[in-house]
């Protein structure tokens, strides 16, 4: 009797088991190296008068945006990649990119998926593209290497000219896979987002928990930039009195403004502190837990800048 009962128990397990490394291995990566085909791109900008812009579009954009943007349910077309005029460099960083070792990217990618799993198996388009080198903040703020999520699928663009680029390029896919899971929960499954600034800000600060979880030695410029004298200053100005409005001046508050003393990137800052400090108190709560926690929840648990109400 007691060895029929451990023969179930096992065959449950390695039930159990299998069903799990189905689930695990269901969700599918479809990584688009645009920098690749873009031959043609450099060969008709050699030509006299040739229009940067609309080549762009036929060679980098058209024949991959539909399936970038499939699951969109409004226009994304601000979030493009924007073209490349610089012929002479972007030859470099092609020549730089062709060495990217796409299967050991996919595989610390699936690692990063396997730990957060989505709420469904729909497969992720993941394009990389490569970025003006004329553009300064990326190469020396971040990394050579900036995301952005279109509504599911995720456009990495990579300067391979900055310094120790390829270390941050799972960085970066972890913070937009976990705006995909957040998004998916909070537009799909459950719905109900607040619109709040708290829940703007709390977005990226629980992406870039999760993605500086894979490797604590990074630390982004754009969550650690603010000094502790700063920090209590603009709380106390500016953020711990915006935190639930829902007409705030996004760009000015979670991107910064020189002009009204708002430092650059502060409201990811900000987000990150408050996800820092719940984690502190909650140390023990997944990071799934914490998706389908709402903003407000995720604020009044962190106990962040509230000695000061």
């Amino acid at each position: 009797m007691v060895k029929c009962v451990s023969l179930i128990i096992i065959n449950c397990l390695i039930i159990i088991h299998n069903n799990y490394v189905k689930k695990e291995s269901a969700m599918k990566l479809d990584i688009i190296a645009v920098y690749e085909n873009l031959d043609d791109y450099l060969l008709d900008m050699e030509k006299e008068n040739a229009d940067f812009e609309m080549l762009w579009d036929k060679y980098a954009i058209k024949p991959y945006w539909e399936k970038i943007s499939q699951w969109a349910p409004f226009d994304m077309s601000d979030r493009k990649p924007q073209p490349i005029k610089n012929i002479s460099k972007l030859k470099q960083q092609i020549e730089v990119m062709r060495n990217i070792d796409i299967n050991d990217i996919k595989h610390r990618f699936m690692q990063i998926v396997n730990t957060l799993p989505n709420y469904d198996d729909d497969p992720i388009v993941i394009a990389i593209y490569p970025v003006d080198d004329d553009n300064l903040i990326v190469k020396e703020n971040q990394n050579g290497v900036w995301g952005v999520n279109v509504f599911g699928n995720i456009l990495l663009n990579i300067n391979p000219l900055a310094k120790n680029y390829l270390e941050w390029i799972p960085y970066v896919f972890a913070h937009e896979y976990h705006h995909s899971v957040w998004g998916n929960y909070w537009h799909v499954v459950h719905g109900g987002r607040t619109g709040k600034f708290i829940e703007s800000m709390l977005i990226d600060g629980q992406a870039d928990a999760f993605a500086k979880s894979f490797n604590q030695s990074l630390n982004p410029k754009w969550i650690s930039q603010i000094s502790e004298e700063q920090e209590e200053e603009l709380w106390n100005k500016h953020y711990s009195k915006l935190l639930n409005y829902t007409d705030v001046d996004y760009g000015k508050y979670m991107f910064g403004d020189d002009e009204e003393g708002i430092p650059w990137c502060a409201g990811y800052f900000f987000g990150y502190r408050i996800v820092e400090y719940f984690k502190r108190n909650y140390p023990y709560t997944s990071e799934k837990e914490m998706i389908e926690m709402n903003s407000d929840e995720i604020y009044d648990m962190s106990g962040y800048g509230q000695n000061n109400k």
